[in-house]
């Protein structure tokens, strides 16, 4: 007899904390219901209404899914995973500790601070529950707690807060600053911890294509200050930066096979290196690092934080052991990357001088039948020229900054083709440079609400 996962639903849940109750939603993998005797670890996810089910913007991790295929695999144990909702408008309340660095007044959004007592409301409640309810094993080693965005900067803040309940911490897309896209002002959002906690597993990542809004110099450097505390890179703590993926849920589910294997299977030997990164980089201008992606064969993924370089021409470029560039002199040189008996390569030019910042100038034509007092985004506000009937602004992008984005209106409406489908646009910040977009036509978003 073959034996299939279940998610169940517990409705209206009450947190005496934050006084206000969700439905949780709990996966039990196939043999739960027949081997009456076993536990099972634990993995709780924040933004818990969109890991099994569509989110707002019609996707979803489709987390059952990939536990079912890697448990199917034999890739991973079987777990248990516990999805907490957040509470929509309360989100960046709930998500939101208040610690020395955090500076959530200037953060982009209106902020009351009750990260704490979401950890208690975690804790002290849901996990009371579960562990009374199901067969959880329930030792920080066998208990693990992920999210993405501002559901990363919480993870990062109650895991680093309470290794003795999480011992595994998945730290997606982590919202660790608020840049505004306009300004390029950065606005500090975490805590710097000053000693290393009992962690066994920890998992951090990011997309290439995120822009502004996770940007890998922040999130590398908070990879970083961990890796200086002691944890080891590549083993204990794995980081990814992921080439072309953008801040949504349908790629962090593409890539969500990698810190499961990480907390609870094993990843395999390793069949592939690649090398990505720059190809050009000025003596004098921002510092630029390479992306040595590791490929294992069992699904699984990662960057290397530390690794063998070579360059062919010494006296044009160094590569650091974490893959900072630090070019010389002008011209242009090999760099090759090993790892056991894998190896890459790619080719740095080094230029006398590169810009901090490209100016991006963008015009957008719509059509008539867009109402006259209509604001407009890209993924920063448009300026509405009714003599033209044009958008536009000017703002200065960070060099090799990485966007995908959509034209959409305040209403929700986005952006379609000829053919009734939604159009998204890539950019990306290499020099200066004027984008024109004519917008075909207007469609609802189905998924967008207000």
């Amino acid at each position: 007899m073959t034996y299939k996962s279940s998610i169940l639903r517990i409705e209206s849940f009450y947190s005496a904390y934050l006084d206000n109750k969700r439905d949780i939603y709990v996966y039990l993998p196939p043999s739960y219901t027949c081997e009456k005797t076993k536990r099972y670890p634990v993995l709780y996810m924040h933004d818990g209404q969109n890991i099994f089910h569509p989110a707002f913007n019609g996707y979803s991790w489709h987390v059952d899914q990939t536990v079912d295929r890697l448990i199917h695999e034999h890739k991973m144990e079987e777990i248990i995973v516990v999805g907490i909702p957040n509470m929509g408008q309360e989100r960046s309340n709930e998500y939101t500790h208040d610690l020395e660095g955090v500076q959530y007044p200037l953060d982009k959004v209106f902020i009351q601070p009750k990260g704490q007592l979401y950890e208690k409301f975690i804790i002290e409640e849901v996990m009371t529950y579960i562990n009374s309810v199901f067969r959880t094993k329930t030792s920080p080693e066998h208990t693990a707690l992920l999210g993405s965005s501002r559901g990363g900067q919480v993870t990062y803040h109650i895991g680093f807060r309470r290794p003795d309940i999480f011992g595994k911490l998945a730290i997606v897309s982590p919202y660790f600053y608020c840049v505004d896209p306009m300004s390029s002002e950065e606005i500090r959002l975490y805590h710097t911890f000053a000693t290393k906690q009992p962690l066994s597993r920890i998992w951090i990542d990011l997309g290439s294509a995120e822009g502004t809004l996770v940007m890998e110099k922040h999130t590398r450097a908070v990879t970083e200050e961990l890796v200086a505390l002691g944890y080891e890179a590549d083993t204990q703590l794995i980081y990814f930066n992921a080439p072309g993926a953008a801040h949504v849920e349908i790629d962090w589910a593409v890539r969500l096979s990698s810190p499961l294997i990480h907390f609870f299977g094993s990843k395999g030997k390793a069949r592939a290196l690649s090398l990505v990164g720059c190809e050009e980089v000025g003596i004098v201008g921002p510092t630029s690092r390479l992306n040595p992606i590791l490929d294992f064969e069992d699904d699984f993924k990662m960057t290397l934080l530390r690794a063998a370089y070579h360059v062919e021409d010494q006296e044009i470029l160094d590569v650091l052991a974490n893959g900072t560039l630090v070019p010389k002199k002008e011209g242009i040189t090999s760099v090759t990357v090993k790892y056991e008996d894998l190896e890459a390569m790619t080719e740095i030019h080094v230029v006398s001088q590169q810009k901090e910042y490209v100016t991006l100038n963008m015009v957008v034509h719509v059509p008539t039948n867009t109402p006259v007092d209509m604001k407009l985004y890209a993924w920063f506000p448009l300026i509405h020229d009714p003599g033209r009937r044009t958008y536009y602004n000017q703002l200065q992008v960070p060099l090799h900054a990485e966007f995908i984005y959509q034209i959409s209106r305040q209403d929700g409406i986005v952006e379609a083709d000829s053919t009734g489908e939604s159009v998204q646009h890539k950019y990306i910040a290499l020099e200066d440079a004027t984008i024109e977009i004519y917008v075909e036509h207007w469609m609802k978003n189905e998924a967008w609400k207000n």
